[in-house]
């Protein structure tokens, strides 16, 4: 089962995040002409209106989550080049030159033949019109959201999941189409919506300062992964002294310069917060060799192998969220704990161990009994919580123990 970290929640904040793509410079004057093209005329009933707007919006879900898959699947094919970390370096400087354009610094643009031809496929009528717009409404909307995009195209293809891409992206599109939905079938709240104005930019400056953050993940993740924990937080705090108080877009809005502020104060809080409440220790491991295997094997001890590499983002998702619940800590105390190192696969060892349990890809969690045999139907390979963790353990109980408990 897949499952990001932080659970519900993780994927709460993807919605959001779409919503918030909405408020840019260039898709922000879009919302108010396309909802009302949905129920233009008079006699159409709010239901017809609705369909319209959720034909716009599937239009844009297959867009996103088609471009997810695709870099999910593109990203499984040349997975191994992450185990270069000058390709994590490139990685990080695309996302920072994206981060850029949202600063003000250059504009990202499409080449003119592919705006004029989205332009031409969605002028079709009926529902294929809405359909298309909805489809290419990415293409007119790129200089904004494009840099956020592709950077979550990157994230995404650095995972090599393709259910995670999916999930991923078609949230995001629901999030960025909500809009249309409430507005396309609610016409009367369309003279509600707050003019244009500089907290669009704002907002814009806000996406930048995330992906700036992201940049630094995949720094970090080429040259010491150990600082990654620690990235949140800072990245709350830095972003909210420099967001809430020293950005000028809005300087002449009075009332949204109090609000950035607020904004601003409550970020520094959650990052002070961060790092007051990181967990500081976790499960504790020993590094790797096959003395230790056998000799876990001659004192019938139970074995639990993590196979990760440095460059392996649920790695540390695993390290950060799962491995550091007291619950897991407590009910691995029984077994040897072997984390093998996988980042430079290049030593006879470690082809070996590779080879004897068959090591398709990180992370890969396996479980050995008493006598060294591996309990295959618990192998775990990805992100799990720290709750589907336990319930895997639970497996590995002899039947009248698990009865008995």
């Amino acid at each position: 089962m897949m499952e990001l970290p932080g659970g519900p929640l993780s994927f709460l904040g993807i919605f959001f995040s779409g919503l918030a793509l909405n408020l840019t410079p260039c898709v922000y004057p879009m919302l108010s002409v396309t909802a009302a093209l949905f129920g233009k005329h008079q006699h159409t009933s709010k239901t017809v209106a609705f369909g319209h707007a959720l034909v716009y919006v599937l239009g844009i879900a297959v867009t996103y989550t088609s471009l997810g898959v695709g870099a999910a699947l593109t990203g499984s094919l040349f997975g191994g080049l992450l185990q270069n970390r000058w390709v994590l370096v490139a990685i990080a400087g695309i996302i920072g030159i994206l981060a850029m354009s949202l600063f003000g610094v250059y504009t990202f643009q499409l080449p003119s033949w592919m705006i004029q031809k989205a332009g031409e496929e969605s002028h079709r009528k009926g529902l294929l019109g809405i359909f298309l717009s909805g489809l290419f409404v990415g293409v007119f909307a790129a200089p904004c959201i494009g840099p956020p995009i592709l950077a979550l195209l990157t994230f995404v293809g650095t995972r090599q999941d393709p259910t995670f891409a999916f999930l991923v992206f078609f949230i995001l599109s629901l999030g960025l189409g909500m809009p249309y939905l409430v507005l396309g079938t609610f016409s009367g709240l369309l003279h509600r919506l707050p003019k244009s104005g500089m907290w669009l930019v704002w907002m814009e400056k806000l996406y930048g300062v995330i992906l700036l953050a992201l940049s630094l993940f995949y720094l970090f993740l080429a040259f010491n992964p150990d600082l990654i924990k620690w990235l949140g937080p800072a990245a709350l705090m830095a972003g909210g002294i420099y967001l809430g108080f020293m950005e000028r877009s809005s300087i002449y809005s009075e009332k949204f310069v109090m609000g950035k502020k607020l904004l601003g104060f409550l970020a520094v809080l959650g990052g002070l917060l961060g790092f007051i409440l990181m967990p500081r220790e976790g499960v504790i491991w020993e590094p790797y060799s096959p003395e230790k295997l056998e000799n876990a094997k001659s004192a019938s001890q139970k074995v639990v192998m993590d196979f990760f590499a440095d460059w392996c983002i649920p790695c540390h998702e695993l390290d950060q969220y799962t491995y550091t619940d007291r619950r897991v800590i407590t009910a691995l105390e029984d077994f040897m704990r072997l984390k093998v190192d996988l980042t430079e696969a290049d030593t006879k060892e470690i082809q070996d161990v590779i080879d004897k349990f068959d090591i398709i890809g990180v992370p890969t969690l396996l479980f050995l009994d008493e006598k060294g045999e591996e309990k295959k139907a618990a192998r775990i390979t990805g992100f799990v919580s720290a709750q589907e963790f336990l319930d895997i353990l639970k497996t590995l109980k002899p039947v009248n123990e698990t009865k008995g408990g």
